[in-house]
């Protein structure tokens, strides 16, 4: 039995932007693989949809990857290692 919980962060490099521009965001995670694949999802009001933004954790267990937002408004995003999710982080699109 493991002693702590798997956990992944997230943190976006600008939470204002322009529509078309793009974003990268990092973290890090806790009792999860190098090599596992994270995905960016986006709350679409009712539902967590896939991106097509992924990338893998890397040796000192973190990661980064970069999406552009086009859709005007606060978006609500969040990213996931299988069952292992982050607290959700919203960028506003201007």
């Amino acid at each position: 039995m493991k002693a702590t919980a798997d956990s992944i962060s997230i943190t976006p490099n600008r939470t204002t932007i322009k529509a078309g521009d793009t974003v990268t965001f990092t973290g890090r995670t806790k009792g999860l693989r190098i090599g596992s694949t994270v995905v960016l999802e986006r709350y679409n009001g009712k539902n967590w949809v896939a991106l097509k933004a992924t990338t893998v954790v890397k040796k000192g267990s973190s990661y980064s990857l970069h999406t552009t937002l086009t859709t005007k408004g606060a978006t609500k995003l969040r990213v996931t290692v299988g069952k292992t999710v982050s607290a959700p982080v919203t960028v506003t699109v201007q």
